[in-house]
């Protein structure tokens, strides 16, 4: 990648292996990610100015935080449609 003015590069870590993967593939279509091992991930961003850079990092951060609520809503649904009574 070219250099520019203003770069910065985030690592993101998941305790479960499979979220990491699901963190990381949910980037996919806005900017390239690298496995750093199975837990840890990280994508770069270089912008020429400050704003821009803001920009693109606030886009990156919600679409992890969408991907973060929606992994959360998988885990809570498969968890609630487990019958745990025992009823006859």
């Amino acid at each position: 990648m070219a250099v520019t003015p203003f770069s910065l590069v985030c690592t993101i870590e998941r305790a479960n292996v499979a979220d990491a993967r699901a963190m990381r593939d949910s980037l996919m279509s806005e900017t390239d990610s690298f496995s750093i091992d199975d837990k840890r991930f990280s994508f770069r961003l270089d912008e020429a100015n400050a704003k821009d850079l803001r920009a693109m990092w606030n886009t990156r951060i919600r679409g992890l935080i969408a991907a973060d609520e929606i992994l959360q809503a998988i885990r809570t649904a498969g968890s609630s449609t487990k019958d745990n009574s025992n009823d006859v």
